[in-house]
């Protein structure tokens, strides 16, 4: 619900894909703009899922659901590429501007026109943003900051800084107004800014000086950095701001080669596109007619991926490298390899070249120098990964093996679909002998033991340098197998996953040959030294293979967003968004009851399954933990209910839910950390009973990932249920929680009454607001509490009810006592209320000083106005009765940065939890 530091809330960003690129394709009506003429009856609009800037997105058009015969595509707005192939609409996203950015396509079919809008979302907001809790035209808005001074993507440069508010001027700030500067990863002071500004009554506006700026930088590591502002005259009126800002020193340019190593000179005015997997960072840049780039912005130490933007062979021409600390200058190249459309020269080049010579190969230097040599201990050598199987009759087998270390591997695909083939089978593995190494199984005794500690487990630090992953395989009609990701996330799969698919190609092939392209890559990126390998296997016939199967196999399965009601789910979309607010960490959050199933808020689900002629007569869903990285010696928990009788629509190998109620799973504990969502399906194939193997392509993915955060039901745990306060209770729960959270409440002597938490599965509104009326609450850590009542408890009345009331009038009634002492002018102060307010805030500020103090919490908020008066400047309101003096023996409280007055916090107090 509250507003917490952008620099927190966006570390993560969203989950890469382990077996997609995150893009969903689920679409929804379009209202029409109020007074707009109405559009022809032929004319469909939709708005799609959110997608991220620098990237080629690819949607399936029978997704969107359109004809596979659509064949015009119109960009507008922020993309001006786009275009419709293999079924698919295809378009380039624009570099991170630091805002959102929306762009509109026209499609056409015959007479009939679909225009689509998307989002195009900022990883890294580069405005100014605050936090209103106030439900949108409740209170006038909170002025914009503006901000003068730091350089693209929001560097620091050492030019002078200036804040100002817009619209504010001559208003006294000085003495109530506050800065300080934290880490992107850690919510620790590292600078404040008290001392280093000046403040300037005409506009109300603080400066940092040239010189004061250069000390700051001499202070400042390389990193990602949050400067928060609070900005206040008084108590009625202040606002706090956040900014994220960055410390950056490396450039970073490159060059394409074709295999001979020869510049390509023929991609003058293309593009590249640069992802940095940690920081969230995604730009563009434009080639030379040398095929030269040149990063226009300074970028952070992080590993990263670089594509050439191409919509006929999309993410083919890929590397990954890293960018180490203390590097200034870094040069990539990226070898492209002939048979892709581009002229690389390699003829004539190849004329020039000597027998035998070594093909280019993609690399990074830094500061003009390779990587550092590696001494590889006895027991880190490689060991022996399973070769590939061989190329066969109908089977091709394309691999790459990275050992070396930052020197990408990559294999080309070609392969040539003969004419009247019927189907062609697909099966990607990625497997690193490093990362099914990391955490040995739990078992299911140590697990039960983990549980019942009710401590969350010790987070391993995770190395900043991991080895990566790529495959992309184009010409597959209405299919989309494009992938990069860190190998981190093959700990959750023993070090392995695989990803299958069987497309018919008939079609295609009824008169001509289909030539299937692409790339597989890995790049074993200085770590603990053992490969990775990325594999495509291309299978002839797949359908008649299946189909003499005796095995129901599920070829994919999706959660997909908005909700049959149109509210977005499961993801929250308000990371880091200036707009809607601030306070959500990233993720999927799935709510798994562990009473009774609720249809509140179902969840689209869509499944893909082989033999197409298989009779399916069951759905069942099932629950498998993940824990640090490692599977859990535990088989997967299934419900007995059946989901087919929910609604839903059958066709040949597909079965699609509008919206499932997910069932109640009682015989579930709680999860450590994040869980697997299985399908299994039952039926029978030629009149065999046969049920699918969930272990096989059973896994629900939602954007390509296929782990979520569970929530459980605060409120029905046994001794926190007396702990809520209020009667309101939202449809679906509103006491969604993480395990963390729960113990966090349950832990510590705390007895802290409770109320909001998140909806069921986040529920959220299109503003980007949570379902209950909240601009955050939508990760399962933000809590509503009631205050200390003063008497060692945390009643209503003095805890908060009723917009504050009851603490309104204490404050009142002591400053009253205070008010008759002074008109008998004596000097000795004393009274029932003036004692019971003094021990409300001793009572309030140690509770908020020892959570501000934990290394868990995000941020607090309190209310402002006579809540803050007394809380934190130890003063009665301005409209008492004694006017704005220091309430007798109170003092001003020198509080918690990470303590925040907000004026909708009244009745509550709030805290946001990292974990």
């Amino acid at each position: 619900m509250k507003k917490t530091l952008i620099s927190m809330v966006l570390l993560l960003g969203a989950l890469l894909s382990a077996c997609g690129d995150g893009t969903q394709t689920q679409t929804q009506q379009s209202e029409p703009a109020p007074g707009s003429a109405p559009e022809p009856a032929s004319v469909k609009k939709s708005q799609l899922q959110d997608v991220k800037p620098a990237e080629v997105v690819s949607l399936s058009l029978k997704d969107l659901g359109l004809p596979a015969d659509a064949d015009e595509v119109t960009p507008s707005g922020a993309v001006s590429e786009a275009l419709i192939r293999d079924g698919q609409l295809r378009f380039v996203t624009p570099e991170d501007t630091g805002e959102t950015q929306k762009a509109e396509f026209e499609i056409r079919s015959g007479a009939t026109r679909s225009v689509f809008h998307v989002r195009i979302r900022s990883q890294r907001p580069t405005s100014a943003e605050t936090y209103d809790e106030a439900p949108p035209g409740t209170l006038p808005p909170l002025p914009d900051l503006i901000v003068e001074g730091l350089g693209p993507d929001n560097v620091l440069t050492g030019a002078p800084l200036t804040f100002r508010m817009q619209g504010i001027s001559g208003m006294n700030l000085k003495d109530n107004s506050h800065g300080y500067i934290t880490a992107v990863d850690n919510p620790d002071i590292l600078l404040i800014l008290d001392d280093l500004w000046s403040f300037n009554l005409a506009d109300s506006s603080f400066s940092i000086s040239g010189p004061a700026m250069q000390r700051m930088l001499g202070t400042l590591p390389i990193g990602d950095f949050s400067i928060a502002l609070n900005l206040s005259r008084d108590s009625d009126f202040g606002v706090v701001y956040y900014i994220r800002v960055t410390k950056a020193e490396a450039k970073l340019s490159g060059r394409l080669l074709s295999e001979q190593g020869d510049p390509v000179t023929s991609l003058a005015g293309r593009k590249v596109l640069l992802e940095g997997v940690n920081t969230g960072m995604r730009a563009v840049a434009v080639l030379d007619a040398n095929g030269g780039f040149a990063l226009e912005r300074h970028v952070l130490p992080d590993i990263y991926f670089l594509t050439l933007s191409d919509l006929h062979y999309p993410n083919v021409v890929r590397t990954s490298f890293p960018i180490y600390e203390g590097s200034t200058q870094a040069q990539v190249t990226m070898v492209v390899p002939p048979g892709l459309g581009v002229d690389t020269g390699a003829n004539t080049a190849a004329q020039r070249a000597a027998p035998d010579s070594a093909a280019a190969q993609s690399s990074v230097t830094q500061d003009g120098k390779g990587p550092p040599p590696r001494s590889i201990p006895a027991g880190k050598r490689m060991s022996p990964s399973t070769p590939p199987a061989a190329d066969g009759v109908n089977r091709a087998v394309f691999s790459a093996t990275a050992a070396e270390q930052d020197r990408l591997v990559s294999k080309k695909i070609d392969f040539q679909v003969p004419v009247g083939t019927e189907s062609v089978g697909v099966r990607i593995t990625v497997f690193s002998d490093e990362e099914s190494l990391v955490i040995p199984e739990i078992s299911a005794a140590e697990l039960e033991k983990l549980k019942q500690s009710e401590v969350p487990p010790e987070k391993r630090k995770e190395r900043k340098y991991i080895d990566t992953w790529s495959y992309s395989i184009v010409g597959l009609p209405d299919t989309k197998l494009s992938a990069n990701d860190l190998a981190r996330e093959l700990r959750f799969y023993r070090g392995k996953i695989t990803k299958t698919a069987c497309v018919d190609v008939a079609e295609q092939t009824r008169n001509a040959a289909l030539n299937i392209s692409g790339s597989v890559s890995a790049i074993n990126i200085g770590d603990d030294l053992l490969p990775t390998t990325t594999t495509v296997e291309l299978i002839l016939e797949c359908k008649k293979l299946k189909s003499a199967s005796d095995k129901i196999r599920v070829l994919s399965a999706k959660f997909s967003s908005p909700n049959k009601n149109s509210y977005p789910i499961i993801s929250p979309i308000t990371v880091g968004d200036k707009d809607k607010g601030n306070g959500n960490l990233a993720g999927l959050y799935l709510s798994i009851s562990q009473s009774k199933s609720d249809n509140t808020y179902t969840i689209p689900l869509e499944i893909r399954y082989s033999p197409t002629d298989a009779n399916i007569t069951e759905v069942n869903l099932g629950i498998a933990e993940l824990f640090s990285g490692a599977p859990l010696n535990s088989s997967t928990i299934f419900s007995n209910v059946n989901l087919l009788t929910q609604a839903h629509t059958k066709e040949p190998g597909l079965i699609k839910f509008p919206g499932i109620s997910l069932p109640a799973f009682t015989n579930h504990t709680k999860a450590l950390e994040t869980l697997a969502i299985t399908v299994r399906l039952k039926g029978s194939v030629g009149g065999v009973a046969v049920n699918s193997d969930p272990a096989e392509g059973g896994w629900i993915e939602f954007g390509g990932v296929n782990k979520f955060t569970p929530l459980y039901l605060a409120g029905d745990v046994a001794d926190l249920s007396l702990r809520r306060y209020g009667s309101k209770r939202d449809d679906g729960g509103d006491s969604w929680a993480t395990r963390e959270t729960i113990s966090w409440l349950r832990s510590g002597g705390r007895r802290y009454r409770f109320n909001d938490i998140s909806s069921q599965h986040v529920t959220q509104t299109q503003s980007g607001r949570s379902i209950m009326e909240h601009a955050g609450h939508s990760d399962g850590r933000q809590i509503d509490m009631r205050y200390a009542d003063g008497e060692k408890g945390y009643s209503d009345a003095l805890g908060g009810q009723s917009n504050g009331e009851h603490i309104k009038q204490l404050i009142n009634a002591a400053a009253t006592e205070v008010d008759k002492v002074n008109k008998r002018r004596t000097f000795f102060y004393d009274g029932p209320k003036l004692a019971e307010l003094r021990h409300w805030i001793e009572e309030n500020r140690e509770m908020i000083r020892l959570e501000a103090a934990n290394s868990s919490t995000r941020a607090i908020y309190i209310g402002q106005s006579f809540i803050e008066d007394a809380l934190v400047h130890g003063k009665f309101p301005r409209d008492s009765v004694t006017g704005p003096i220091e309430i007798p023996g109170s003092y001003a409280w020198e509080k918690p940065a990470k303590v925040v007055p907000e004026r909708e916090h009244m009745d509550h107090w709030h805290i946001s939890l990292w974990n």
